[in-house]
């Protein structure tokens, strides 16, 4: 069987790693991206089968990349799965009808958001 992809846009390294391993350890290809614009680059490329997705980025934040992904045709039905520090109710508002999960960094553990993203590959 070939190995589910998923991208990780998330500008703190030790977190990106962290998330990175725990994903390779559930037998995921795992692509990496340090801000919204090589995000966005990375997601029309490697044609991950989910993003993980960070609202606070540099160069290009979290919302707006969202919003290039969820316009364009080859990402528009793309699963995406913002994992942030910001708790912030307009940004959740705005993210949520557009993202299959929204959670905060610190009320969840890494192998939640896997199961999570497991959850949302093979239903």
């Amino acid at each position: 069987m070939d190995k589910q992809s998923i991208l990780i846009i998330e500008d703190d390294e030790p977190l990106r790693y962290l998330y990175k391993t725990v994903f390779e350890e559930a037998n995921f290809d795992v692509h990496e991206a340090v801000d919204g614009i090589t995000g966005v680059d990375a997601a029309l490329l490697k044609k991950p089968q989910a993003i993980i997705l960070d609202l606070m980025l540099p160069k290009q934040g979290g919302l707006a990349v969202l919003k290039i992904i969820r316009s364009h045709p080859d990402l528009l039905h793309l699963p995406v799965v913002v994992l942030t520090a910001l708790d912030n109710p307009a940004y959740k508002e705005e993210a949520r009808p557009n993202v299959q999960g929204y959670f905060l960094k610190i009320e969840v553990q890494p192998k939640d958001i896997v199961n999570h993203i497991k959850k949302i590959l093979n239903p």
